[in-house]
């Protein structure tokens, strides 16, 4: 289908040539490679062509694409307005696939974010056919804002998705120049409107994005030689034409020209369209790295918590049902991977997750001393809601247990059971949703918390280590894998800035200790430890 795109480009722009030659505007030129060859030619890094959706979109493109080239011969609004609500049409399509697909990481969300500024881009060429006033631009000033978001603000962004997709290490790094990347349009946009001063900061921080974008592109492993060296020459001309940006941002805040508008255009259109955008499309598309998660489902809970939670709360929604339910996981070879297997693990640490309410539970809760001012502010509101209501409390206390089963039309997920902990003073501590699901060969444990008006969902991966089982939320550096926490309401779910790894080891074929770490940003804020013993154990001692 592409090649059919290519060629209904190249007949579009050859119609566009003769009928504006020999007074060709050249930033109308660049508008129309972009919309005629670029736009096209990034399809096959999003869509999935066996998606109704998608086909509606790829099929619809050469409509759109005509309606543009119209729209710069003829003036006709109309031609224009067809190419925004194409844009438009891309820009939710991205916003659906974040919110009903797996694409939870930075990597995706940076390819997507690419066809939410295409829009931005239809909106300009659509201001700029009507000659809308915008604040006091000219339309050429209109029109080369057109050019941008059909540009860097497009394109970057997906070449960054990419680029995340092959990276093994400096994945921490690589988050932050990806926030730097995504936010620096809107802040560049917002300089120009409203502040030289602003739209320097913003042109000198994406500047810094893409220098430290640029030297993850020298650091990535690349399987085809050919790619490699088209991205990091594309990479290379980057670093170059985005410093005369700097230049020419700094001489309108000093309203010392040091470059003109016209040279500006030729910079950052020839130069960057055959030296940056050409190369790297072409590497890509040599390169072509797919999603880890393609084709990946998001699995969450349908069941939302109310202003208070505590452990009637299934009871009084009505989602409770009559199947008994002895542990965490009914079997827990069920999660069984490449590098997990229960073999490896001690029988009562598999005893523990399929027989769990044959068994005592103290804790002892331990908070960051970071953290803890804003955990003694926490702590009534966790108290009122019934929910995560961890105690201030330094000294081990008993944790009661009990298991209900939960109806899975309701819920959404399969053979769900709620595991409710209370502390000796009937405080709920958690009400938490279990189930389990399998993605691509790999097992995961699916914990829900509802919260009030949503729920927070812990996607854990399981090892074995030492005979000892590991759970954790925390990403493989490959960055493979459903694992993650994550908010979830109504309008739609988001990765939340946390990570919790579990360690559960066996002291005897009757006890066992657990710890539970948490991370908020990377910074560890809390640890629980438990001492869980068989109810058996406890008789015998007695």
């Amino acid at each position: 289908m592409l090649k059919r795109h290519l060629m209904v480009g190249a007949v579009c722009f050859l119609g566009f040539a003769a009928a504006e030659a020999p007074h060709i505007s050249a930033a109308e030129t660049f508008v129309l490679l972009s919309v005629l060859f670029f736009v096209p030619a990034v399809f096959r890094f999003a869509f999935r062509p066996s998606k109704t959706l998608e086909n509606v979109l790829l099929r619809s493109y050469p409509i759109a694409a005509l309606c543009a080239v119209l729209a710069l011969i003829t003036d006709f609004s109309f031609f224009a307005f067809v190419w925004l609500i194409y844009t438009l049409g891309l820009a939710l399509y991205a916003v659906w696939r974040l919110m009903k697909t797996n694409i939870h990481r930075a990597k995706e969300m940076s390819v997507m974010m690419g066809f939410v500024y295409l829009a931005g881009g239809g909106f300009w060429f659509f201001a700029y056919i009507l000659k809308i006033p915008i604040m006091d631009f000219g339309p050429l000033i209109v029109l080369l804002t057109a050019v941008h978001f059909h540009y860097s603000a497009f394109l970057i962004p997906i070449f960054n998705g990419l680029l995340g997709r092959v990276l093994r290490e400096n994945r921490v790094l690589y988050r932050l120049s990806t926030v730097i990347l995504l936010i620096s349009p809107i802040l560049i946009a917002l300089g120009i409107t409203f502040s030289k001063i602003l739209d320097v900061i913003a042109v000198a921080l994406y500047l810094t994005g893409l220098y430290v974008n640029a030297y993850l592109v020298f650091k990535a492993p690349f399987a085809v030689k050919t790619a490699r060296f088209l991205i990091r020459s594309s990479s290379a001309v980057l670093m170059i034409t985005i410093a005369f940006s700097l230049i020419y941002s700094f001489g309108v805040y000093r309203e010392e020209a040091t470059l003109t508008i016209s040279q500006m255009i030729w910079i950052h259109g020839a130069v960057n369209a055959f030296g940056v955008i050409l190369p790297a499309l072409a590497g890509w598309r040599l390169e072509n790295p797919r999603p880890f998660d393609e084709g990946s489902e998001r699995t969450f809970s349908r069941i939302y918590g109310k202003r208070t939670i505590g452990e009637n709360f299934l009871t009084d929604i009505h989602a409770a049902n009559e199947i008994h339910y002895t542990g965490l996981q009914d079997q827990m070879r069920e999660l069984h991977s490449e590098d997990f297997s229960t073999e490896k693990l001690a029988p009562a640490v598999i005893s523990f997750y399929e027989e769990t309410i044959d068994y005592d539970i103290k804790a002892k809760v331990t908070w960051s001393g970071w953290f803890r001012p804003f955990a003694r502010m926490y702590e009534p509101f966790s108290r009122r809601a019934g929910q995560i209501h961890l105690s201030m409390n330094p000294d081990w206390y008993t944790m009661h247990t009990s298991m209900k089963g939960v109806d899975s039309d309701r819920d959404g997920r399969k053979n769900v059971r709620a595991w409710i902990r209370t502390n000796d003073k009937q405080e709920t501590v958690f009400t938490a949703l279990y189930s389990a699901y399998r993605s691509k060969g790999e097992g995961y444990m699916n914990i829900s918390l509802p919260l009030p008006f949503g729920q927070m969902t812990g996607i854990l991966k399981p090892y074995a280590h030492k005979q000892n089982l590991v759970l954790t939320s925390r990403r493989r550096k490959s960055g493979a894998g459903d694992e993650g926490i994550y908010l979830q309401t109504k309008w739609g779910a988001c990765h939340l800035p946390l990570a919790e790894t579990f360690l559960i080891a066996a002291q005897s074929e009757t006890s066992l200790k657990a710890v539970h770490h948490m991370w908020l940003f990377g910074l560890k804020f809390l640890t629980v430890q438990y001492r869980i013993t068989h109810t058996s154990a406890g008789k015998q001692s007695k």
